[in-house]
């Protein structure tokens, strides 16, 4: 049986994307998974939008950073906060190298 093609995403966005489907897929191989399983992994991450999908990223110790990470850059958007800004800000609460509190725009 052939391997569907996928198309890559260009955007750095979806490229991240595909890379974390690709980590997920690995790690549902590494743990016993069906192809079917596997498959359905990476297209759910693939057809994952952090604008309006936040609620269905797994509450576990796992994804803690990158739920938080998203719930701050969506908060840092509707600020008014800058791409360069909003990005920053993501990466800073994904690898833990802020100041760990919140900053409140008055």
């Amino acid at each position: 049986m052939a391997h569907p093609k996928f198309e890559i995403p260009a955007d750095p966005h979806g490229k991240a994307r595909y890379a974390s489907a690709k980590r997920h897929a690995e790690a549902a191989k590494q743990a016993g998974k069906s192809s079917e399983e596997i498959h359905a992994i990476f297209k759910k991450l693939m057809s994952f939008n952090p604008a309006t999908d936040l609620d269905k990223i797994p509450k576990d110790e796992a994804h803690k950073k990158y739920r938080s990470a998203l719930l701050h850059a969506q908060k840092a958007k509707e600020a008014g906060k800058s791409t360069a800004e909003i990005h920053e800000i993501f990466g800073k609460v994904l690898k833990s190298t802020g100041s760990g509190h919140c900053k409140a725009e008055k």
